[in-house]
Order: structure tokens, then sequence, then C-alpha cells
């Protein structure tokens, strides 16, 4: 997954391709409307495993929408990639989905953010002598 310029849009592989995703505040709200629950009760309950299905299912496809497809094209991804498909499947996509739209994503070209650092930190000396 990669991050694009907005700070809440997320790149995502899916249906054999890398698509945009984003939650903005009009598609949260059609999102807590439809699952009957705010974006932190949603994530909480992906997180838990105790998710209604719509948590998983309008999550990406308001996301698809929210990136910039047309609701007809969201809704041909969704009905041959997630309908019919197990949930769990695309659990992950669907949390991440809202963490970025909840947290942010990464400034693209952060080394922090993507790992590049995998030194351990740098930490003063112990003050146990080590032949103790």
């Amino acid at each position: 997954m990669r991050t694009d310029t907005s700070a809440t849009a997320l790149h995502a592989d899916f249906a054999g391709r890398t698509l945009k995703f984003e939650l903005r505040i009009g598609e949260i709200g059609e999102l807590e409307r439809r699952c009957n629950a705010g974006i932190g009760e949603i994530m909480v309950r992906l997180a838990a495993h105790r998710f209604f299905a719509h948590d998983i299912v309008e999550t990406i496809r308001l996301g698809l929408i929210g990136g910039g497809l047309s609701q007809a094209d969201a809704e041909t991804l969704m009905r041959w990639n997630v309908f019919g498909r197990p949930l769990a499947e695309n659990l992950q996509l669907a949390g991440s989905i809202l963490e970025a739209a909840v947290s942010g994503v990464p400034a693209p070209g952060n080394p922090a953010a993507e790992g590049a650092n995998d030194a351990a930190p740098e930490t003063s000396p112990s003050s146990i002598d080590p032949a103790a």
C-alpha cells in the first residue's frame, strides 16, 4: 500500500490493480448511517472481529467512491471482488481504509514512516555492571 498527496488517501491492491481509497466527510457520514455506528465503533468492531458484513462492504465501496470511482464502477468492482467472497478476504483492506480516514497516512518519502531506519535506537549506557 502507498499513500497519496492527500493525508487520508490510501492506495491498495484490489481487483488486480492498485486503486485509491478515501473516506471524506461525506463518505464517513454515509458509512455511519449505513452501518448504524460511528466510525470509531466500526473500527473497533473490525479489530475485535465483531463486525457486521456492511462494516466491510460499505467501507470498501464508499472508499472507492471517495477515491474517485463513479458509484456504478465501484459497485461493479464490489460485485466481482467482494460479494460472494469470504468477508475475511477484505477485512484488512477495510481496516486500512478506516485507519487512513481517522489517523491519516504517512507522508510520502518519510523514511521513518516507511521503515527505512530499522537500526536499534541509541540508548544511554547501562547502569548495571555486566560482570556482576
